[in-house]
């Protein structure tokens, strides 16, 4: 059996799999009272306390699964397609130090990389392609920390792109030669990837997520943050309607948080088209706890021109049931997927 931990900031997700069937699965808050919630000021103490809570509810005991599989938020880590010259591993891995410097954050510390070589390159045979994963020793040693606290013996440290990589081609046919587009609408930031069999992976973190609209909420309508996310939970994107009938519906001050995820989305997407020759949109993917808010992914569906269709994790998995809101556990799904 496979564990799959998936430590948000606004709670845990985590997912048994057996064979490809289900096992167990379920979630639960970081904190009871959200009313004055911080996620800069969460403590390793927190992860814990639900990660021990939760096994607890699923009467799992991660000590006798066959493999746990953490994961770093995207915000954390830096995914490249590189090309580079075949050489020796160790030649390889200064070569790629050295790139890593110019994308994870700067923290002080040293870069920390992992590499998978996808093949010859199909232009020049003296070249091999493949994807190098970067992040930090200070977030390595953080992320360390809580998985020590929660008693968890050699996980496997994972990224939540790729863990949503694994998810969608898990459950989904990858389109030849096309690419899909998946946008996972997650707590801190959202996640594009750009995908297709034969297309490099392209992958870009965006600073916005269910927490920034919620902020917004909180400023619009003078709330504390718990309230504001009933709000949101209830009303969807009709919190931000103006009441003032001299007004437009949506004031424009008041939409912003929405328009400038949409912003970044077509950005992301124009940039890809002018780098990416010879490939076209295929399909359309939303996941992410965030995009089940009322409303959000017809906004988007508009102010895009595409069609947005969910991302089911469940899509391919046997024993699976009607949960609550399964585009919440894409990340888990997909690190309890990792083979």
């Amino acid at each position: 059996m496979v564990l799959g931990i998936d430590f948000g900031y606004y709670s845990i997700k985590a997912v048994v799999l057996n064979n490809g069937k289900i096992h167990a699965l379920g979630e639960k808050q970081l904190v009871e009272d959200y009313a004055a919630f911080d996620p800069d000021k969460m403590e390793t103490s927190h992860w814990v306390s639900a990660f021990q809570s939760l096994c607890e509810s699923l009467s799992i005991n991660p000590k006798k699964m066959d493999k746990v599989v953490t994961s770093i938020s995207g915000s954390k880590v830096s995914i490249k397609p590189i090309t580079t010259l075949e050489m020796e591993e160790s030649e390889l891995i200064n070569t790629l130090t050295l790139e890593a410097k110019k994308h994870v954050p700067l923290d002080g510390s040293d870069p920390v990389i992992d590499y998978h070589i996808l093949g010859q390159n199909p232009k020049e045979i003296d070249k091999v392609d493949l994807v190098m994963v970067a992040t930090t020793q200070k977030i390595i040693k953080a992320h360390n920390l809580i998985v020590k606290d929660c008693n968890l013996k050699n996980p496997i440290f994972d990224s939540d792109p790729i863990a949503l990589l694994n998810c969608y081609k898990y459950n989904y046919e990858v389109p030849k030669d096309d690419v899909d587009v998946l946008v996972n609408i997650g707590f801190l930031t959202t996640t594009i990837l750009v995908y297709g069999k034969n297309q490099e992976l392209f992958t870009r973190e965006i600073s916005t997520g269910g927490y920034h609209i919620t902020s917004d909420i909180m400023k619009l309508k003078s709330l504390d943050y718990g309230s504001a996310e009933k709000n949101k939970l209830n009303e969807g994107i009709k919190i931000f309607d103006s009441n003032d009938e001299n007004a437009s519906s949506i004031q424009i001050s008041q939409r912003n948080i929405l328009s400038e995820l949409s912003d970044e989305v077509r950005k992301t997407l124009r940039y890809y088209m002018k780098s990416k020759t010879g490939s076209s949109y295929n399909k359309f993917y939303i996941s992410g706890g965030s995009s089940k808010m009322e409303g959000l992914t017809q906004f988007l569906n508009t102010s895009l021109n595409v069609e947005f269709q969910d991302l089911n994790p469940f899509n391919e998995l046997s024993g699976s049931e009607d949960y609550k809101n399964p585009l919440s556990y894409i990340v888990s799904v997909g690190l309890a997927l990792r083979s």
